[in-house]
């Protein structure tokens, strides 16, 4: 009789014959990619209340913002009496509480400058130009303005980042409007802010950083901060020169080092998962350029030190089963759990046109993937996290086996679990399901 041990077993000794040792095997990150909205931009997810913000175009053109659960149904404009229609809104991080949203709002007043004639387009989200910080109620019934830059093109603000116990908000701040012809300011130049948030009496930010890498003018767009309130991620062109060219850095907001974390093909949106030990970003590497169009860009996911890349999404791969063949720009991420976020994919390299997908990173073991059964993070050091789907008993038997097939390990999981593995020396592991006893999934302690 052959038992799911031996199926698991023969299964590991098969890909010892075909690549001849494991040194040559190469285990690919992978996931599932659903569209969760079509038009939906620039979703962000609050936990607390289990809602989603997200930006879409009005009938005149401009971006606004609206709600809806983490299904997408429900859907509701958010919107402030103060706020100009006919302006740019966009929401940028929720507050942990779920009670207020960060945004970025184009100011109402033109004001006639040299050089520049104003359009709306240069306050789209993610120009930034004309645009402040604003704090509003979830509710639409209270907002506050945070900041007030200078109303001209060289200000204004992108990309912005809360720490997850709300007590830091930082962002990106334009400081000198786009250079057409050098590539290292084709974006324009930004310095990046982080400050203390207030809530009460009256929503503010005080203490106010700022960061220049190298004290040079450059590009640098910020996206997540640590954990523990060390670290900011962000790329930057103040090395490079060169916005196609642009690597992914950590900053100690204590000290002002700066570590690089990549150096391939251009790399951004460095995004740390929920419980700070991985960065999920974007990046152009190895992505397959179609004909006529240009470089897309997909998603991938490393240690905080740069270390262990692996690619989560593979978009850009010619005749894929996630690809269309097409080009398509992965961006930005909101995570929902340590292995599925909400992210944003761009359709077209002008605008922000595109939607947003449900993202949930697998484990692999080449022809074993199993959609409704995976583990994360892989590689696990301490505590692996089980996840079970179309669970039809509240609970399920899993067997853990090395790679000689012994039983390691027997444990009793529900939908979620975790399970703790840190006890077993370092090596390949394989876990079988007791309802899906032929499917073995691969996991390496560290």
């Amino acid at each position: 009789m052959t038992t799911p041990r031996k199926i698991c077993f023969i299964k590991f000794a098969f890909f010892l014959l075909l690549f001849g040792s494991l040194d040559k095997i190469s285990y690919a990150q992978s996931s599932t990619i659903t569209i969760w909205k079509d038009g939906a931009i620039g979703a962000i997810w609050n936990d607390s209340t289990n809602t989603v913000a997200y930006g879409k175009k009005d009938a005149n053109g401009y971006y606004k913002i609206y709600l809806s659960d983490s299904l997408g149904g429900g859907e509701t404009p958010l919107t402030y009496s103060g706020w100009d229609p006919n302006r740019h809104q966009w929401a940028e991080e929720w507050h942990p509480s779920g009670d207020y949203l960060f945004c970025y709002v184009e100011k109402t007043a033109y004001v006639p400058e040299s050089g520049h004639t104003r359009i709306p387009d240069d306050a789209i989200p993610g120009y930034g130009a004309y645009t402040d910080i604003w704090l509003v109620k979830r509710d639409g019934s209270q907002a506050w303005q945070l900041t007030n830059f200078p109303n001209n093109y060289d200000n204004g603000v992108i990309h912005g980042a809360i720490s997850r116990d709300g007590s830091k908000f930082a962002w990106s701040q334009r400081v000198m409007a786009p250079q057409l012809f050098d590539m290292n300011l084709a974006a324009g130049s930004y310095e990046m802010k982080v400050a203390d948030v207030v809530l009460s009496p009256t929503p503010t930010l005080s203490n106010i950083q700022s960061f220049k890498p190298g004290g040079l003018e450059a590009a640098n767009e910020l996206e997540s901060i640590s954990n523990d309130l060390t670290y900011l991620t962000f790329y930057s062109t103040y090395e490079s020169k060169n916005l196609f060219a642009t690597p992914i850095y950590s900053l100690n907001m204590a000290t002002g080092a700066i570590s690089k974390l990549t150096t391939e093909s251009f790399s951004q949106a460095p995004t740390f998962n929920p419980n700070g030990t991985k960065i999920v970003y974007m990046t152009g590497k190895d992505c397959d350029i179609f004909p006529l169009e240009i470089q897309g860009a997909d998603w991938w996911m490393m240690n905080p030190n740069g270390s262990n890349k692996l690619r989560v999404s593979r978009l850009n791969v010619t005749n894929d089963p996630q690809s269309v063949n097409h080009y398509r720009l992965c961006g930005s991420i909101s995570f929902t759990s340590d292995s599925t976020f909400f992210g944003g994919v761009m359709t077209n390299p002008l605008g922000l046109t595109g939607y947003t997908a449900k993202v949930r990173i697998l484990s692999t073991i080449g022809d074993d993937q199993d959609p409704e059964f995976y583990v994360f993070p892989n590689p696990a050091t301490n505590m692996l996290s089980v996840h079970l789907y179309n669970i039809k008993e509240e609970e399920e038997e899993i067997k853990v086996y090395n790679v000689i097939g012994k039983l390691m390990l027997t444990k009793t999981v529900t939908e979620i679990s975790q399970i703790d593995v840190s006890t077993l020396p370092k090596g390949i592991y394989f876990i079988s399901l007791k309802r899906k006893p032929k499917v073995c999934i691969k996991f390496i302690k560290q």
